[in-house]
């Protein structure tokens, strides 16, 4: 299942995750979209749960391992 999480920030958009392939796609205001594999449905609980989701987002999306960059 995919579903969408808004962001209240300048620089993100919204995210959207896919349990089935453990995917999240970050999309920017910019139009850059960067997906992370490997994202578990615990972190995605932290995320919705968070006071602060775009601080969660950056820990996230600075794991080398985790991030793939897609324009």
């Amino acid at each position: 299942m995919k579903y969408s999480i808004p962001i209240g920030s300048k620089q993100i958009s919204f995210v959207q995750y896919d349990d089935q392939s453990s995917q999240m796609h970050i999309q920017y205001h910019t139009g850059k979209t960067q997906v992370c594999n490997g994202i578990g449905h615990d972190q995605v609980q932290r995320l919705l749960q968070s006071d602060n989701p775009y601080d969660l987002i950056v820990r996230l999306t600075q794991v080398p391992q985790t991030a793939a960059q897609h324009t």
